[in-house]
């Protein structure tokens, strides 16, 4: 009665498959931060880094403070105290007590800070540069605007996905 079933062991690579596979966060990071970097050592202006990238001046900061190249006072005190707090407290409280301690908003903090995930694309970015989740937004928000008035806007042009195939008659639809 109280036998033990053997299940099959999954297979690595099993689930669903990705939308974008060729979608890497990591890599457009490097991108954008090599690009900024390049700028930077031609002696750039942070603005006209962000021109040239069609990025924000704060986002470019961010991009080389993540290099490893941006280098002020005000970064550098941000990150000694944001690093001390963290020690014994979590990233988001220790993000709050250093806003807390120089005086600064949150963003102002966090934009002094690297990333530490991925970078996030302005939203004039290619649909193959931006993640899935990303680009549900942009539909969902242009979705939003159309309904809101359908005369100003253009509806957004969906994703295709394959034709189901019925596996009875064979028909596809």
């Amino acid at each position: 009665m109280g036998e033990k079933r053997a299940y099959k062991a999954r297979k690595p690579g099993g689930g669903r498959k990705k939308l974008k596979p060729e979608y890497d966060a990591g890599k457009n990071l490097k991108e954008q931060m090599d690009a900024a970097v390049v700028l930077y050592e031609e002696e750039c202006s942070l603005q006209d880094i962000a021109d040239a990238l069609n990025l924000n001046p704060i986002k470019v900061r961010k991009l080389l403070i993540t290099a490893g190249v941006y280098e002020s006072e005000v970064a550098e005190k941000v990150q000694d105290t944001f690093e001390e707090y963290r020690e014994t407290q979590d990233y988001k409280t220790a993000i709050l007590s250093t806003a807390n301690t120089l005086q600064l908003s949150k963003a102002s903090v966090t934009s002094y800070l690297p990333y530490k995930k991925g970078v996030y694309f302005p939203g004039t970015a290619d649909k193959e540069k931006i993640s899935v989740g990303a680009e549900r937004q942009r539909r969902y928000r242009a979705m939003k605007r159309w309904r809101a008035d359908p005369r100003k806007t253009q509806l957004p042009v969906k994703r295709q996905r394959p034709k189901k195939r019925n596996w009875k008659s064979g028909y596809v639809g």
